[in-house]
């Protein structure tokens, strides 16, 4: 199972390349992007000049164009038409009228169909593969036998999952306005009215990580990790996705994955608190 990371800039680039990730993803600051309070390379140069120093060592690199605005939709196809010529390997998209130009276009990208389209059945992946999409990342909050189509489609698209037990959103990502109301993600709050307590239902570590042996044993490829505002933290998330890619690898079964890796996350949880009582 490959590791796709997503970075803010050369430093933290060069960081996960020689930490053992296998793929790239990152956002051009001049082109519209989802991202939450991390970074984008500032400059094109700067981006190409990772992508190529992603291909000599053989892995991929893609930039990430997942929102998109009227007044630079022109400007943005056009960024992404060049920056395909310099050597970037596709594009991370979800807006129909982009999807449609590329096709339009001929331009023979890596097209990866980005979580916030919430594309949650085969119908709906058959529609973005007319458009040109070759793989997909499974939106956070589905469910393995849900999965199990877009996972075994016919189409032969690639799937990546995210490390949920560490990246969730409980609400549709990408459409949740929650946050605007004090700053924080109110949505993980637990709200009190009397003797009662009201919270937004959730999975369990223990589901997390169950859903997680179901994904790759029903053939997703790739783990995917997001891009952090705090470059620490997105390091940290990166060596708990490597253990636990090993004991995806390595374990015989899910009961087996399932314990191993709640020990895991125990011990990373645990670190982390730490580490922000330092902070």
């Amino acid at each position: 199972m490959k590791i796709q990371v997503g970075v803010g800039g050369r430093d933290e680039f060069l960081y996960f390349l020689n930490s053992g990730a296998d793929e790239f993803y990152a956002g051009l600051s001049s082109i519209p992007g989802h991202l939450y309070g991390g970074d984008n390379f500032s400059k094109e140069e700067e981006l190409i000049e990772a992508c190529f120093i992603a291909h000599s060592k053989g892995k991929k690199f893609f930039i990430a164009a997942n929102e998109v605005r009227a007044d630079l939709f022109d400007y943005t196809f056009e960024k992404l038409v060049y920056l395909f010529k310099e050597g970037i390997d596709g594009f991370i998209l979800r807006d129909l009228s982009l999807l449609s130009a590329i096709k339009k276009k001929g331009i023979k990208a890596e097209i990866i169909l980005s979580s916030l389209a919430l594309c949650f059945n085969k119908d709906c992946l058959d529609f973005y593969a007319d458009l040109g999409v070759n793989r997909l990342a499974i939106p956070e909050h589905i469910l393995p036998f849900e999965a199990k189509s877009l996972i075994r489609n016919r189409r032969k698209i690639e799937t990546e999952v995210f490390l949920t037990a560490r990246e969730y959103c409980v609400v549709l990502n990408g459409f949740c306005y929650l946050k605007q109301f004090n700053g924080n993600c109110i949505c993980r709050a637990a709200f009190k009215k009397g003797d009662s307590i009201f919270a937004m239902p959730r999975f369990s570590v223990k589901d997390h990580f169950s859903n997680l042996w179901d994904f790759y044993s029903m053939g997703a490829g790739i783990l995917k990790i997001g891009r952090h505002p705090d470059k620490y933290y997105g390091k940290f998330v990166f060596k708990e996705v490597m253990a636990i890619r090993e004991l995806l690898e390595n374990c015989k079964d899910r009961e087996e994955f399932v314990e191993k890796s709640m020990r895991v996350h125990s011990k990373f949880t645990e670190f982390l608190k730490k580490w922000k009582k330092k902070k």
